[in-house]
């Protein structure tokens, strides 16, 4: 099954390779830029830059930040840990291979929100009707908690608050060449497709986000994405 690069709406028509970068109001009305973006087919997309301030600026405020965020969220760890034990049989913590920076594969880490008897691997439940769902679970995706323990992984540099989502092996495995470019950077906990208005389907049929994200990020851009996230996540979208 070849996984498709973008979703075209006017399919047919002839697409520029590329675009002027916008600024960050552009970031900030996602729906404006979502229609900007979808008009793209980057058939090569250009050699990401890598800013030596940024990137370690960047490492820095992601070390700093997951763990200020681990040690203030440790009574709530704990106490999502009982309810998601209590409620549903399987452990607390549910562990899953995905594909970073580089390819390197490592665990990655969420609440349990599906029943211990569910496959492994498999698409992301795109409602929360799926039966794979347990009540509990459906209330940690809504809110986003379910994604919390990801700060260790960032505290251990195995990710950053802000990037590109990590993928499954079975489907990054079907990637071109040019979507396996988002694996330049880190994969984050949100980026720009969490804050979309395509955030309710599958990641990889919008991996223009990404390539977006990867060719003008920015502290300032990271800094817009975490701000929107929080307000995605409090109304529970």
């Amino acid at each position: 099954m070849n996984i498709p690069l973008i979703r075209n709406a006017a399919a047919g028509n002839a697409l520029p390779a590329s675009f002027a970068s916008p600024g960050i109001s552009d970031a900030i009305d996602l729906t404006r830029l979502a229609s900007r973006l979808t008009q793209i087919i980057p058939a090569r997309l250009t050699k990401a830059r890598r800013p030596t301030l940024y990137d370690a600026g960047k490492q820095l405020l992601d070390l700093a930040l997951s763990a200020v965020l681990l040690a203030i969220l440790a009574l709530p760890f704990a106490g999502i840990a009982l309810l998601v034990k209590a409620t549903s049989s399987g452990p607390a913590l549910f562990r899953q291979d995905r594909i970073g920076q580089g390819g390197r594969l490592f665990a990655m880490y969420k609440f349990r929100s599906m029943y211990q008897e569910a496959p492994r691997y498999g698409y992301s439940p795109m409602t929360g009707a799926d039966p794979r769902i347990t009540p509990v679970g459906r209330f940690l995706r809504r809110t986003s908690l379910d994604e919390l323990p990801q700060l260790i992984n960032v505290f251990v540099g195995q990710m950053s608050l802000v990037g590109p989502r990590p993928e499954m092996p079975f489907i990054v495995e079907q990637y071109s060449a040019e979507q396996r470019q988002r694996l330049c950077v880190k994969p984050g906990i949100t980026g720009l497709w969490q804050i979309s208005p395509h955030r309710g389907s599958p990641i990889h049929e919008h991996l223009e986000y990404d390539f977006y994200y990867v060719a003008h990020r920015s502290l300032a851009l990271d800094a817009v994405i975490l701000l929107r996230t929080v307000r995605v996540a409090a109304r529970g979208i």
